[in-house]
C-alpha cells in the first residue's frame, strides 16, 4: 500500500520520490496544499475503490497515517 501511495504522490510533489517516506508529513515535508491533497485523495478512492469520508482527511497528516487508513478500508 505505501508504494502505491508513494506512487501517487510522486505526481503532486517536487519532493524526490525516493525521500517520500511513511514518517514525512503531507503539507510540511511533501508541501502539498489543500487543492493537491484533496485530488490526492480522488486518486486513491478512484485506484483502491474505497471512499475517505471529508471528516478524516484531516486527521492524516503523513504519509504513514494515510496507508494505515487505507488499509483498513481496503
Amino acid at each position: 500500500m505505501l508504494e502505491k501511495v508513494i506512487d501517487i504522490l510522486d505526481g503532486y510533489t517536487e519532493v524526490n520520490r525516493a525521500d517520500i517516506k511513511a514518517d514525512s508529513l503531507l503539507v510540511e515535508d511533501l508541501g502539498l496544499n489543500s487543492v493537491s491533497y484533496f485530488s490526492i485523495v480522488f486518486d486513491l478512492e478512484e485506484a483502491l475503490g474505497v471512499e475517505l469520508p471529508e471528516d478524516d482527511t484531516p486527521k492524516l497528516r503523513t504519509v504513514g497515517d494515510l496507508v494505515a487508513y487505507l488499509e483498513k478500508a481496503v
